[in-house]
């Protein structure tokens, strides 16, 4: 009597564990893949949710602009930090395919996505909009 009951716990925890594994919703599920992210949201998409900083760089005014990249999606995204209402966020790849941003309100802003599969991409920031980078993050 004792082994059988050992041997139903046990198998009550493994289907348990089987539920839970199988109700959980995937933690990296995204809209698009690579050249397809280009000009998506990385929020909308669902490439935000495994999104790293990839390079980083603080322009003398103190604005943080940062290169945005998520594996699942294998795309990337400049964003600014601690800028100011006209700042201008921009991201390129080595595929001519880029973005850019202005920051409307508060002192934050991040593009939209350029695909990252197997060429690089980098994040500038412009202080007053426009082509004259304040500061750019290195390529990755």
């Amino acid at each position: 009597m004792k082994a059988h009951r050992v041997v139903s716990t046990a198998a009550a925890a493994a289907l348990s564990l089987a539920g839970l594994v199988l109700a959980a919703p995937s933690a990296h599920a995204a809209s698009c893949y690579a050249g397809g992210c280009y000009l998506k949201n990385p929020s909308s998409t669902g490439c935000n949710s495994d999104a790293v900083t990839a390079r980083s760089k603080t322009a003398s005014d103190g604005t943080v602009v940062e290169l945005r990249y998520s594996a699942t999606c294998r795309a990337a995204w400049a964003r600014i930090r601690n800028s100011h209402v006209g700042a201008e966020a921009f991201v390129e790849n080595t595929q001519n395919q880029y973005d850019s941003e202005f920051v409307s309100t508060g002192s934050d802003v991040y593009t939209l996505m350029v695909n990252d599969k197997d060429i690089q991409a980098r994040a500038c920031y412009a202080k007053n909009g426009g082509s004259d980078f304040s500061a750019c993050t290195g390529w990755y």
